[in-house]
């Protein structure tokens, strides 16, 4: 009996894993987007460092 319930148990889980497969994609693609943007803005800040002559009349 407790291996019928530790194999429904399982499958639960895997069901349950494939039902938010898709909302997990979603979030690390967001994820990976937002660190771009955040990559981008943190070059372009070290650039301003390193050649503030570049970014004067700005």
């Amino acid at each position: 009996m407790h291996a019928v319930k530790l194999i429904c148990l399982t499958i639960l889980q895997l069901v349950k894993q494939a039902c938010l497969l898709p909302q997990t994609i979603a979030n690390a693609a967001s994820q990976r987007r937002r660190q771009v943007v955040l990559n981008e803005l943190e070059a372009e800040r070290l650039d301003r460092i390193r050649n503030p002559s570049k970014y004067l009349g700005k």
